[in-house]
């Protein structure tokens, strides 16, 4: 579904996890992975500072709907709230 194999997905979320963007919790023999929103605003604000000359790239984690949150950019529009 996600057109990667699943070997290449748990690489990537095993290491997004040690670096505190997302949190795994093991259900049964999975692991369900979580964002941490407030360390994504964080690295958001760091790149914003640093990356895009203070510039606003993308509105704050915190101003999106709980819906817009987990949706997938690729087909969604953007129902953030500017800050």
């Amino acid at each position: 579904q996600l057109g990667m194999a699943p070997a290449t997905l748990s690489f990537h979320l095993a290491h997004l996890s040690r670096v505190g963007l997302i949190r795994g919790q093991k259900e049964s023999r999975f692991i369900r992975y979580t964002a941490e929103f407030p360390t994504m605003d964080e690295l958001i604000v760091f790149l914003t500072s640093n990356c895009c000359q203070g510039e606003a790239c993308l509105p704050k984690a915190s101003a999106c709907s709980t819906t817009a949150q987990g949706r997938n950019l690729k087909t969604d529009t953007n129902t953030c709230k500017e800050p």
